[in-house]
């Protein structure tokens, strides 16, 4: 891949390279030439190559956007881990901030 011009000075560009039978992200940083490997071990992997080779996807987005949906994961997940239910956000219970968080992500 050669990255030249970014949508934005703080655009970090990431591209996920997949099919059916592989995927990789990349997270690319800095402009210029970067090559990528992909390994396909098995017959499934090869035959679905030659098939239909892969697909490129690109996104580009900056630190603040990635930690924000970062944290937006983590919220729609991270709750009642304890074995305790009386333990407030991570007894055995779903907490009200995840609910509403699984509420609105399913919107």
């Amino acid at each position: 891949m050669h990255l030249k011009k970014p949508k934005s000075h703080f655009c970090n560009e990431k591209f996920m390279i997949a099919n059916t039978e592989i995927f990789h992200f990349a997270d690319e940083m800095v402009r210029g030439t970067h090559r990528i490997s992909l390994e396909m071990n098995t017959p499934e992997a090869q035959a679905d190559f030659a098939f239909g080779g892969v697909k490129v996807y690109n996104f580009c987005d900056t630190i603040l956007g990635e930690m924000k949906s970062v944290f937006a994961t983590l919220e729609i997940f991270v709750g009642g881990l304890s074995d305790h239910p009386r333990v407030p956000i991570i007894g055995s219970h779903v907490p009200p901030y995840m609910e509403k968080a699984n509420i609105e992500f399913i919107k």
